[in-house]
């Protein structure tokens, strides 16, 4: 079905509508006028035989008059007529201006002719063959040349003649018919049953026609298709009849020209209306456009874009009130639910609720949550007993209560609205309070949900924490000081107004924060144990200098076989055999001891030593049981061809290939990182852990140990964080960055640091200095811990702005308080500290 708009449809019907009754209105106005031109031809056409039968009669009168006055004249003289007679003719004259001659003979042929000049009469002689004529036609009546001539006697031997002008005997005021020439008159004897006399018609009508009009009293008849009207009238008591023949066209004459100028003001009336209709249709269709323009603006969710139309259609100004009312309503409960969506507290959500309430039924409202049983208000102030559950509201006395029920239909808390003085809510209102009272539900549940997952998540990260603080004893608690001392750092940053004014943090970026604290060091978990807790350097699963030392203790005892087998063969030399043995002894023991103190690490490891070490590796004993007898397969895999020989030589001191462990096969470089992986996961090499020169660590222990803050970033990285959390990975891996660019696990420089990134590094350090339950180290005082971030501030290491906060704002001094024994607490010269680290 093909559509058109609303314009082109008003336009076309009321269009079609005015066509139609301008059309009837045409059609009835020229009915009209032909009917009133009709009768007024009508009119005008009985006055004017009127007026002609008035003439004809009067004239005929007169000529009776005449011809008796001339008739009772006796003994008329012809040639001297009396002055009397002469009088009478004259006085006719002026009375009948239609008799324009009169004849007077006598049987004698004698005759005169007697005219009307300029008001005297004029008598001349006749001529007597002319008058005979005009007689011996016997008949009343002649018709000749646009003249009438009637003859009458009443004495034999006078004989009178008259002639009568037609243009004046049918002369009338009234030049309306008279002088138009296609309308047509004549004058029918009924007698002979002819026309003596017709004018105008330019087709004259035959006898046979006039007689047919005349006996039938026909109105209508059609001369050469053209239609003519009739009108018959009787001139006195006389046989002669008076007919006018009138065209159709006279009579619409007057109809013509109106309807001519009806036409023309018919076409601008249609012009008019028409140009007003389009113009009207197109206000109005402009006005439901604006209203459908509106109206898609809602439904596209384009609030507050309304077009103003103040319409003077008073429905169209409804409607558009209407759709603005409509918009304001769905826009305010849209953004109502967008702010109780967002709320991310509860106290907010009840204040909202309260205007909203004030503004829908202008009364008070309070919202109250379940808590161990009992609806207790946002406030914490006010109890209400638990009612009714199963309804979604109820009324009690002048309080409204709408339950909140979560999606598994389970009370969570309830809205109360207080109407005041026993006011009751309309049905209305009550349906769309219940309504916000179910959005209400959502955002509690969504806020219960969200404080569970929230509470779930940091009591995770407090578990990983405690876990890897309870994994080994050399960490202690560091996982769960590190972050209060962090939080400490930012709170004293976001109180300073002077160099840290700028210094600001949301809820949701302490949210961040906190957790970034708290799992700084998760990636420990995969840091192995016995890398953690090497307290020496041939710490492995178990020291092994024990090993060492057995095989020390099979020197010495073959030392001791050796020289007593020397004894009894050679007795003589028991002196010099008793010393080399106790020399002997003696070396080994100086071996072992230089051994075991190289394994203790607590001091730096010289080159000398080294070259010593290397020396003493050369010392051999004999092996004579497999080294593959109660290893596990994994284990025979890494020994050597030689390692399986029996018997064998060995070094006191190895390294085998058997010490070279593999990394895993699913172990990938990360190019991002600045700290990449050596050859080998492990080097259990004696002579090469003995011949650290720093501490206990080989550089493969020490990547590992290294490697916990990019399994820490790649631990992070995997968990599928909300957007206010996204920076968790960067701040806890960041702890290890150095302001100069050269830490790990990025080596990235302090511009791309985070500033609690920066703070966290100094946590870090000064929680590791200053702690008293690492069994490998002694906790160090606050002085000397202090003194060390000064200097490492200098270096560049940690960020000394940040270094200076700590120590002006005393953050180190509350963790003190709180943290360390009161042994570690002593003076510290926070100036002093100062200069050094700017220096």
């Amino acid at each position: 079905m093909k559509r058109v708009s609303l314009k082109t449809y008003i336009f076309i019907i009321f269009t079609c509508i005015f066509i139609l009754f301008s059309a009837h209105i045409y059609t009835n106005i020229k009915s009209s006028v032909t009917k009133l031109s009709s009768e007024h031809i009508s009119d005008i056409a009985e006055l004017h035989q009127q007026i002609i039968s008035n003439n004809v009669n009067y004239t005929m009168y007169q000529i009776e008059s005449l011809v008796k006055e001339i008739s009772n004249t006796k003994n008329i003289d012809l040639n001297n007529i009396h002055p009397p007679l002469i009088n009478f003719i004259a006085s006719t004259f002026i009375h009948s201006p239609a008799i324009t001659n009169i004849y007077i003979y006598k049987k004698d042929g004698n005759g005169v002719n007697l005219k009307n000049i300029n008001g005297s009469i004029y008598i001349k002689k006749s001529n007597s063959i002319f008058l005979s004529k005009k007689w011996k036609k016997d008949r009343s009546y002649s018709f000749d040349n646009e003249y009438l001539y009637l003859s009458r006697s009443k004495n034999k031997n006078l004989k009178i003649i008259l002639q009568i002008s037609t243009k004046i005997f049918f002369k009338t005021t009234d030049h309306q018919l008279i002088n138009k020439s296609d309308v047509g008159f004549y004058l029918y004897d009924q007698k002979i049953e002819k026309a003596i006399y017709s004018e105008h018609l330019s087709k004259k009508l035959t006898n046979e026609q006039l007689i047919n009009i005349f006996k039938n009293q026909n109105n209508q008849i059609y001369i050469d298709n053209i239609n003519y009207t009739t009108f018959i009238h009787k001139l006195g008591r006389s046989n002669l009849h008076f007919i006018s023949i009138i065209p159709k066209s006279i009579i619409n004459h007057a109809f013509n020209e109106i309807s001519r100028d009806l036409s023309m003001n018919m076409l601008l009336y249609i012009l008019i209306s028409i140009l007003i209709i389009f113009i009207s249709s197109q206000y109005i269709s402009n006005q439901l456009i604006i209203l459908l323009k509106n109206s898609n603006k809602i439904q596209e969710f384009q609030f507050n874009k309304q077009q103003k139309n103040n319409s003077l259609i008073k429905e169209i100004n409804n409607i558009n009130k209407t759709l603005g009312s409509m918009d304001q309503t769905i826009n305010d409960i849209l953004r109502m639910i967008l702010i109780i969506a967002r709320s991310d507290n509860l106290f907010q959500l009840s204040t909202i609720l309260d205007k909203k309430i004030q503004k829908i039924a202008n009364s008070k409202s309070s919202l109250y949550i379940i808590n161990n049983d009992i609806l207790v208000s946002i406030e914490g102030e006010k109890e209400i007993s638990i009612k009714r559950t199963d309804e979604s509201y109820y009324h009690d006395n002048s309080k409204y209560y709408f339950n909140l029920h979560n999606d598994k239909d389970i009370l969570i808390g309830c809205l109360v609205i207080d109407t005041q003085e026993n006011k009751k809510l309309s049905k209305y209102q009550l349906l769309f309070i219940e309504r916000l009272a179910q959005i209400v539900s959502i955002s509690i549940n969504k806020h219960n949900l969200l404080s569970q997952q929230k509470a779930l998540f940091s009591a995770f990260t407090h578990s990983i924490a405690s876990a890897i603080d309870a994994k080994s004893a050399h960490t202690g608690g560091h996982c769960q000081r590190v972050p209060e001392l962090t939080l400490m750092f930012a709170k004293a940053a976001h109180k300073n107004n002077n160099l840290w004014k700028e210094f600001s943090l949301t809820e949701q970026e302490w949210e961040e924060l906190y957790l970034a604290a708290w799992l700084h060091d998760c990636g420990k978990l995969t840091t192995a144990d016995h890398v953690i807790d090497k307290a020496t350097k041939l710490d492995m699963f178990t020291n092994r200098i024990h090993e060492i030392r057995t095989r020390y203790e099979v020197l010495k005892r073959d030392a001791e076989i050796t020289y007593l087998k020397k004894r009894i063969d050679d007795k003589s030399n028991a002196t010099l055999l008793q010393e080399n043995y106790l020399r002997t002894i003696k070396e080994l023991d100086e071996e072992f001891a230089f051994i075991a103190q190289s394994n203790l690490g607590d001091e730096f490891y010289h080159d000398d030593n080294i070259d010593r070490l290397h020396n003493l590796a050369t010392r051999t004993f004999t092996r004579t049981l497999d080294k593959r007898l109660g290893l596990s397969w994994e284990e025979t895999q890494l020994l050597s061809d030689s390692d399986k020989q029996t018997p064998s030589i060995e070094t006191v001191l190895q390294n085998n290939s058997s010490h070279l462990i593999p990394w895993d096969l699913n172990r990938k470089t990360d190019e991002q990182f600045n700290l990449q992986p050596h050859p080998f996961k492990f080097n259990h090499g004696e002579i090469y852990n003995l011949a650290v020169q720093r501490g206990t660590l080989t550089n493969e222990e020490r990547f590992l140990i290294n490697d916990h803050i990019i399994q820490t970033i790649n631990m992070l990285k995997a968990l599928p964080y909300p957007d206010h959390l996204k920076n968790i990975p960067l701040i806890a891996g960041g702890h290890h960055e150095q302001m100069s660019g050269k830490g790990y696990p990025y080596g990235i420089p302090a511009s791309e640091l985070p500033i609690t990134a920066r703070m966290m590094a100094i946590a870090d350090i000064f929680e590791a200095l200053t702690a008293s339950d690492r069994p490998y180290k002694t906790p160090k005082k606050l002085s000397e811990s202090l003194k060390i971030l000064a200097f490492m501030a200098k270096n560049k290491h940690i960020d000394a702005s940040l270094f200076s906060l700590f120590l002006t704002d005393e953050v180190y001094l509350n963790y003190a308080d709180k943290f360390l024994s009161s042994e570690q607490i002593d003076d510290v010269n926070i100036h002093e500290l100062i200069e050094i680290s700017n220096s």
